[in-house]
């Protein structure tokens, strides 16, 4: 006995010797790098990460900067703006600035700007957008200050500026960003300057959109054709009409858009006529959808050719709800004949088909489809039905609520809360209380729903049970959404009573990936239209490189196809249903950073902060209002080409990765 008391008590002092020794040594440059993921993974603003901001290393610093912009919890801001102010590296500074913009805490915006008049261009113009982000529309001295950079010496700060006062919705500004496109010497301010003009809808800057139409660059091309979409003005038509025969197809797709918001003559026919010649399967599926906008009968011959010809689910998709919305009942033969096919596509298509007819004798259709084996069709016949047949609401309600897709009762949720139906409050609180048996998204669901009823009467018990019960969720989004309504709808600060997200990853193997790639490592995406290589992004989205990694490895991906492509925008696949609603069965962070969407740019999918999981994107073509909002985590380097051919169902076989080389 005596020997065993000496072995406890000297693995005991052997314990404690190691824990003393582990808590005051120096951790190496990769546990420091660990630690901070980790922490910004549990969104946790730890004492630790507030002593890195004051680390010795500049690069720690820089990372602990960015972990704190993107926790965001309160007192983020101040941390942010004192270590912009003081630190001796424009690279940690500038860093700061991006983090600071994150954090939402609108008071900083003006002293932001304050600070920019005597910084050098490395931190200024990241400030200058951080501004710009904390900046709403109702903010007129800052939108004011914001304009005043637009003749900064530095023309990476009038860029800054430029996107900053996008940000901020600043159309009031319009004036000044056309005298500085016009007046620029710049290229790229010019371009920055001519997309707020374009993104925010400013009619009065045609000369500037006539000048760069026929520009070299595909993208200033589409820009100004999006400015060429504001006017009803057969001058405006023609340049549109020029478009459609554009040598690129991403400016054919944005004029074949903006016609489609035509409804003169001319438009009608120029788009008509596009379709008898276009082969682009994408093109032709957008040319479509834009004559079913215009509800223009001119594309009734050629669409019905294309059907006879057998042509792609992509193609009939559309051309369904066409023929639907163009020749109402008298297409209900044909999509009758069509919704029998073992494709869900299609079925969930001639949903759209009767929908668009409208008509009683649709109803019975839409009945034998919300029986359809697909949550896909069950959910376009739910939404039909609900709208066309209000007498039987209780009915489509009380049977996608007990659905087994996850997706139904969120449908049906949605539309007890838009529709103020009270009476489903204790059914609702009844699911809400089934804990971790349902769904995450349906809790999520429950959540938001409540918060409309809340807003309606503050003292709804049964609402409030189901926020409480939010509030207590086992998931981190939820409990932080949760604690978001109480704080905006009553008043109530319970952000500090909401635990640290609970992390997939653990401290060791966030360091261990630290140390293994010190150079990023690549993926080949192996499709059935070629291949697409690209670099991941480990140093800026550690946890989303890792997560796309493993489901890679783990053959995740195999056989998942390109669910959502949108010409001259993204291709998006990942989704284990092929529909948009899938995830892997977990959601990870949004890792956002000052890196930005050009072509070829990889992001992750998200339906808001931290949803993301398994589904990412490609992008077409540059994407800045992305910026920030949406994670990058890679960047193609060759089979843009691959990318660009790619329509929706095509398939990924495999995806490759290999480590990282200098």
């Amino acid at each position: 006995m005596r020997n065993v008391a000496i072995l406890v008590v000297v693995l005991l002092f052997a314990v404690v010797a190691y824990f003393i020794y582990d808590t005051l040594r120096e951790r190496t440059f990769a546990e420091k790098v660990g630690q901070i993921i980790h922490a910004e993974d549990r969104r946790e603003l730890t004492a630790q990460l507030k002593e890195y901001l004051q680390s010795s290393d500049p690069d720690i610093r820089s990372r602990a900067a960015l972990a704190v912009g993107r926790i965001g919890t309160e007192g983020s801001g101040q941390l942010l703006y004192e270590l912009i102010s003081t630190d001796s590296s424009m690279d940690v500074a500038a860093t700061a600035a991006f983090a600071l913009g994150l954090t939402n805490e609108k008071p900083f915006a003006a002293e932001l700007l304050d600070l920019a008049l005597d910084l050098p261009t490395r931190v200024a113009a990241p400030l200058v957008e951080a501004a710009g982000r904390l900046t709403d529309t109702g903010m007129v001295a800052e939108i004011d200050m914001l304009a005043g950079f637009l003749s900064h010496p530095s023309p990476e700060v009038r860029e800054a500026a430029c996107m900053a006062l996008f940000r901020a919705g600043a159309a009031s500004k319009a004036q000044e960003l056309i005298a500085l496109a016009s007046s620029e010497p710049d290229p790229e301010v010019q371009v920055a300057a001519l997309y707020v003009l374009a993104r925010l809808r400013v009619a009065q800057a045609w000369d500037l959109y006539k000048k760069h139409f026929a520009d070299a660059d595909p993208f200033v091309r589409s820009l100004a054709v999006r400015g060429f979409g504001l006017y009803d003005s057969p001058e405006a038509i023609h340049y549109l009409t020029i478009a459609l025969n554009d040598s690129d197809p991403k400016v054919v797709a944005q004029a074949v858009t903006e016609l489609g918001r035509k409804t003169s003559p001319e438009a009608k026919t120029k788009l008509a006529k596009k379709l008898t010649t276009e082969r682009d399967e994408k093109l032709r599926v957008a040319i479509i959808q834009s004559l079913t906008r215009q509800e223009n009968p001119e594309g009734l011959d050629a669409v019905n050719t294309m059907l006879a010809s057998y042509p792609s689910v992509n193609v009939v998709v559309a051309a369904v709800t066409y023929l639907a919305t163009v020749s109402k009942d008298r297409s209900i033969v044909l999509i009758d004949s069509l919704q029998t096919l073992d494709n869900e596509q299609i079925r969930a298509a001639c949903v759209e088909g009767y929908a668009a007819i409208g008509t009683p004798s649709i109803v019975p259709r839409l009945a034998v489809l919300f029986n359809d084996p697909s949550p896909v069709v069950r959910a376009a016949a739910f939404s039909a039905l609900v709208d066309l047949d209000s007498t039987n609401l209780d009915f489509y309600l009380g049977k996608a609520l007990e659905d087994s897709s996850f997706v139904m009762p969120i449908l049906a949720i949605d539309r007890i809360k838009t529709r103020q139906l009270t009476s489903y409050l204790s059914k609702l609180k009844y699911m809400m209380a089934r804990g971790t048996d349902i769904n995450v998204e349906i809790r999520g669901a429950l959540v938001d729903c409540a918060s409309q009823f809340i807003s309606k009467d503050s003292k709804d018990t049964t609402a409030m049970e189901i926020l409480i019960a939010g509030v207590l969720d086992s998931d981190y989004i939820v409990r932080r959404t949760a604690a978001e309504i109480y704080e905006g709808k009553l008043g109530e600060d319970y952000h500090g009573r909401v635990p640290p997200a609970n992390t997939r990853l653990s401290l060791s193997k966030i360091t261990g990936a630290v140390e293994k790639y010190t150079f990023n490592p690549y993926a080949t995406i192996i499709t059935n239209r070629g291949e697409i290589e690209m670099e991941l992004y480990f140093d800026a989205a550690p946890l989303t490189v890792v997560n796309f990694i493993e489901l890679a490895r783990q053959g995740f991906y195999e056989g998942i196809v390109f669910h959502r492509v949108i010409p001259n925008f993204v291709v998006q696949g990942g989704c284990p249903l092929g529909t948009g609603w899938g995830d892997p069965g977990y959601t990870i962070r949004c890792e956002y950073s000052s890196e930005v969407y050009q072509r070829g740019t990889v992001g992750i999918a998200t339906s808001g902060k931290d949803t993301g999981g398994s589904q990412f994107f490609i992008t077409h073509s540059p994407q800045p209002h992305l910026n920030g909002r949406y994670t990058v985590f890679g960047q193609v380097l060759a089979g843009m080409d691959v990318v660009d051919q790619t329509v929706r169902g095509d398939t990924i076989k495999e995806i490759i990765i290999s480590e990282g080389k200098e």
